[in-house]
């Protein structure tokens, strides 16, 4: 499983009382594997299904170790290095306006 930078410094050192969003991909798009009941335990939400077997989770930082322990998981990374749209305020293209 590929944990981003940022995630492993949650895992190893999380903030009490902090809340992170994490982009989930699993091995198999196969949610029923227990991602769902598990971050629910957890305290957090699968907030969005992202498509290509990817869901933007919520959830406290200090439960992040116990996510990574969840089998069919291929990857975290938080949300914030994801872009999930087009930045209305970005400038246009040549020849794109």
């Amino acid at each position: 499983m590929y944990l981003s930078h940022p995630v492993r410094r949650i895992r190893e050192d999380p903030v009490a009382d902090e809340s992170v969003s994490l982009v989930v991909e699993l091995r198999d798009d196969d949610r029923d594997d227990g991602l769902d009941s598990t971050v629910e335990e957890l305290d957090g939400s699968v907030d969005r299904d992202l498509d290509f077997s990817a869901y933007l989770v919520t959830l406290p930082e200090t439960a992040v170790d116990e996510l990574c322990d969840l089998d069919g998981i291929e990857r975290i990374e938080t949300a914030d290095t994801i872009s999930f749209g087009v930045d209305p305020d970005a400038t246009a293209v040549d020849g794109d306006e």
